[in-house]
């Protein structure tokens, strides 16, 4: 038998100005230590502490990514893509190395290629040396596109991080990688 646990709703009550309080995080130790008895209750408290910060800043960054009402939705893996394909040589990239690059599947990036192509912020071109090998190159749109939202994600990125010295941003950015 497999038993799921639901994540507490986040109530008015368990949120502190837009984060998630010590009860909620409590709450949720309690939840997963029934069904996780040998699993380390502060172990737990860093993932949910991670998964609500990592949702939250994904929601705040879509807020303002939307505010800019640009031809096609950016959220998530399409504005990973561009971000992805802005940064490469000459704006372009294979398919495979954008798969490479971003841990996407190449299922997921010619899905994901196909849409920026229909919004013309990316174009599809084929190589002249093999004709197995297909490049994804940002258009003029796209990159006009990317650097109309870049100044507003480093503005949301600034206003996040304002909340802590630098030394901590120092021992979070320190903690963080070793998560990873």
């Amino acid at each position: 038998m497999v038993r799921t646990v639901a994540r507490a709703p986040a109530t008015t009550k368990s949120r502190v100005l837009g984060r998630v309080s010590k009860q909620a995080i409590d709450d949720g130790i309690a939840q997963y230590s029934r069904v996780l008895p040998t699993t380390d209750p502060k172990s737990i408290a860093i993932q949910l502490a991670v998964w609500q910060a990592d949702h939250t800043q994904y929601a705040a960054n879509c807020r303002v990514v939307d505010a800019l009402d640009l031809p096609v939705s950016f959220t998530g893996h399409r504005l990973l893509l561009l971000r992805t394909l802005y940064f490469a040589p000459s704006h372009r990239m294979t398919l495979g190395g954008l798969s490479k690059a971003t841990g996407l599947s190449p299922v997921a990036i010619t899905n994901y290629v196909d849409s920026l192509i229909r919004g013309s912020l990316v174009r599809r071109c084929g190589s002249t040396e093999d004709r197995r090998v297909n490049y994804a190159q940002l258009t003029e749109k796209g990159e006009a596109a990317f650097l109309s939202i870049l100044p507003e994600l480093g503005r949301r990125w600034t206003e996040a991080g304002a909340c802590f010295t630098e030394e901590e941003k120092d021992t979070l950015l320190q903690l963080l990688q070793r998560l990873c």
